[in-house]
């Protein structure tokens, strides 16, 4: 979902058919000398979705806490306050970060070494790093913090890939994988009454970054990109994954009058990326240009799509190495071609 309107940085481009998009990306097409080696691609099943991480999506703190519904009105009050402040929220993705790093090492699998982590023998904050180092994800995270992302933990990293055609793959099978963009018997009679078609016409989207962003160092923007290793992750590897995210910079403690406290003043910043690139550009009155696309096709094209993008070699085969890619290839490619006929 776009939120941005009219801005000099993002540009929205909609086609109507699976042939035209194909067309496009195509030799000689629109976009295919428009999309080099400098963009990153991200693809939605619908455009109802935004570049919002998942650990930003909802509030990790609230989530976590198992009682809330007995808690008085006082303690909510307090609880709803903390969970919007950026100190409680980077404390919460931290400890998801060092459950993971603690549950990876005793089952013995690879994680990057992380000092910090490494010789913390109990579970607790890490005050260097959460307080003292004023930015969060700091760098020496960055690995785990992608590795834990790709496996599921919420993060604030927004995963892309250097191949269109693997955003597609994502997209298009996103329209099949969910039931709810299909049919939903109550949707439909309720859609039947109001005398709205059903299912709804949404559209698919791709995104597309154009990193020049990060690179032009006159700009300074926080935006950060993750380039993970792919030794020993082969879905990662085939699916030549990438991470972005949006650097937090927070002062972690507060003096006053010679005194020491904790600055519970910034509040999470939980705008989508297309927000916050459109607004930092903005504020520094930097060139324009288009930095991000956002490309819409019907989700009626998806099929279409897929059918392509599968004769090229992409499908949940090679994109998630091993059995279990060959197993979904073989259920994607029958809800596809069921839907078709």
């Amino acid at each position: 979902m776009l939120h941005v309107q009219d801005s000099p940085y993002i540009k929205t481009i909609h086609y109507e058919t699976a042939d035209d998009f194909i067309k496009a990306i195509s030799y000689k097409g629109e976009l295919y000398n428009l999309f080099d080696e400098h963009y990153i691609f991200r693809g939605h099943s619908t455009d109802k979705y935004e570049l919002i991480p998942t650990a930003l999506r909802g509030n990790l703190t609230i989530d976590s806490i198992t009682d809330i519904e007995f808690a008085s009105e006082e303690k909510l009050k307090q609880v709803a306050f903390l969970a919007s402040t950026e100190l409680v929220q980077i404390q919460e993705e931290y400890k998801l970060l060092q459950d993971f790093f603690r549950a990876c090492d005793n089952c013995g699998l690879y994680i990057p070494h992380i000092e910090s982590l490494r010789n913390s023998f109990y579970p607790g904050v890490d005050g260097e790093t959460l307080l003292l180092k004023n930015k969060w994800i700091p760098k020496e995270y960055w690995e785990l913090a992608a590795l834990a992302q790709h496996h599921g933990v919420k993060t604030r990293l927004l995963d892309w890939t250097h191949d269109i055609y693997v955003a597609l793959y994502f997209a298009a099978t996103g329209v099949y994988n969910d039931p709810q963009e299909w049919f939903n018997p109550l949707k439909a009679l309720k859609a039947r009454k109001n005398g709205e078609a059903y299912p709804p016409k949404y559209n698919m989207e791709i995104w597309a970054l154009d990193i020049d962003v990060v690179m032009v160092k006159p700009m300074k923007i926080p935006l950060r990109i993750i380039q993970p290793r792919y030794h020993s992750n082969d879905n990662l590897c085939a699916q030549k994954g990438m991470f972005t995210f949006w650097e937090s910079f927070y002062p972690g403690l507060l003096y006053n009058e010679g005194k020491m406290k904790l600055n519970h003043e910034p509040k999470t910043d939980r705008h989508s990326l297309d927000e916050q690139l459109d607004s930092y550009l903005r504020d520094i009155k930097a060139e324009e240009r288009t930095y991000l696309y956002q490309i819409t096709i019907p989700q009626d094209a998806s099929s279409g799509i897929y059918t392509h993008i599968e004769k090229m070699g992409y499908n949940a085969s090679t994109i998630f190495p091993g059995y279990d890619g060959v197993a979904r290839f073989l259920k994607e490619h029958f809800q596809i071609q069921s839907k078709k006929e």
